[in-house]
């Protein structure tokens, strides 16, 4: 199967990436390749990235609601000078609010507000509304069991 990947001037009208028609990695790329249009379509209905969207939905799932930065970078992955950008944008836009810790004024607490608890839920009912609507060869647990099964050897290697 031969995926477009836009700037890729190397083949005529349609540049494509070569992935194989069976094997396990190309299904993978293919997979990951649209499950990420959805994901970044759910989130953009809301006006975020999904990356946006993610930093919300940790913060949202936090004890109390409340996260620290360096906290939410761990879970997600970046870096804290990428996260403190994120931060700042999605507190411009009102989605949520950066404050000092009651306990310690040198720790930053991060918290949604009603706008961004509002817009994860939003994102959140859509995602769950398009897995339900999947149409699978097989019981949900019985994919989620493969697909845990899957990710686990991977990260072995």
């Amino acid at each position: 199967m031969a995926l477009a990947v836009p700037g890729d001037a190397s083949t005529d009208a349609s540049p494509a990436l070569d992935l194989p028609e069976n094997g396990l990695l190309g299904a993978i790329v293919r997979l990951n390749l649209a499950v990420t249009e959805v994901l970044e379509s759910a989130a953009a209905s809301a006006g975020l990235s999904f990356a946006d969207y993610l930093v919300l939905g940790v913060v949202r799932r936090s004890p109390d609601g409340r996260s620290a930065p360096t906290t939410i970078a761990r879970v997600l992955g970046r870096t804290t000078g990428g996260m403190t950008l994120t931060l700042d944008r999605l507190e411009a836009a009102g989605l949520l609010r950066r404050s000092r810790s009651t306990q310690d004024g040198r720790r930053v607490v991060v918290e949604l507000t009603a706008a961004g608890r509002r817009v994860a839920l939003r994102v959140n009912t859509v995602l769950h509304g398009w897995e339900d609507r999947l149409s699978l060869p097989m019981p949900v647990v019985d994919a989620v069991a493969v697909l845990d099964e899957l990710t686990s050897a991977v990260r072995a290697h």
